[in-house]
């Protein structure tokens, strides 16, 4: 296993949407989800639950592994993850898949073609939900698969928003949305949308989706993050600190600073 040097950081870096933050003062119980609502213009994620167990507030976090020299990505529920947890790391929530000033990701256009959306007040999460999944089977050596369709499978797709709630629109257009990205759907299988009229040829269904293109995807890690994962972190104040160790260790050194009562509160 490769070895490298840490290096001590005393202000908290990432990444949102691609855009740089570096944020040298926070109360340790920050979350993403306040901290994206409060400081950014990235407010898409939402407040619903509070307990991660609705889906509202889902964002990607994507994570550099430097020893494998990786990039991980999976969805959080911003409403509980701290901000001081997320140093190094990339989050994309949907503003920065599209939006009307760079145009919609084909998300967020089937999630209305397929009449998947009415409040809206879940579609950003279920959208940052059914991404990752895209992103991830994209990682899978499965084949190629047909212009406009991901490497997503129907069954993937169906669990793709397993973990989001929507109190108003109905899961079968969900569903659909999902489903219309999997190289092994039945075109037959769908329900009303505005993409196609009834009656209309496989083909021409096909043609009316918008197109998806994964060669064309937003890229989920800027590479200037890269050397933020092998720095430690340590916010400090005046009654709350917040120490990242990235080795085993800097977190031996600091148990041992604990037990020789310098007043370290763990």
């Amino acid at each position: 296993m490769e070895k490298y040097e840490s290096t001590l950081n005393n202000s908290l870096v990432f990444a949102v949407n691609g855009k740089k933050f570096d944020v040298s003062t926070i109360h340790p119980s920050t979350t993403l989800l306040e901290f994206l609502r409060s400081h950014t213009p990235f407010k898409g994620a939402k407040l619903s639950c509070g307990e991660g167990g609705c889906g509202a507030c889902v964002v990607l976090l994507s994570k550099y592994n430097p020893v494998l020299d990786q990039v991980d990505d999976f969805t959080v529920s911003s409403c509980l993850t701290l901000l001081c947890s997320i140093n190094g790391c990339s989050v994309t929530t949907t503003e920065g898949l599209g939006n009307t000033k760079d145009g919609f990701h084909p998300i967020h256009e089937r999630f209305s073609g397929f009449h998947a959306s009415l409040c809206g007040f879940c579609t950003p999460g279920m959208c940052m939900s059914l991404f990752s999944t895209l992103v991830n089977a994209e990682k899978t050596p499965r084949p190629t698969p047909p212009p406009g369709f991901s490497k997503l499978e129907v069954s993937e797709a169906e669990r793709a928003i397993a973990g989001n709630l929507c109190r108003c629109t109905g899961y079968r257009p969900i569903a659909d949305v999902c489903k219309s990205f999997a190289a092994d759907i039945d075109m037959e299988d769908f329900g009303f949308n505005s993409f196609w009229r009834k009656g209309d040829s496989k083909e021409v269904k096909i043609n009316s989706l918008p197109i998806y293109n994964h060669s064309n995807e937003i890229c989920t890690f800027p590479e200037f993050l890269k050397n933020e994962a092998r720095s430690a972190l340590l916010l400090d104040s005046r009654r709350y600190s917040w120490y990242s160790p990235v080795s085993i260790e800097e977190h031996q050194r600091l148990l041992g600073s604990v037990e020789d009562g310098n007043g370290s509160r763990l």
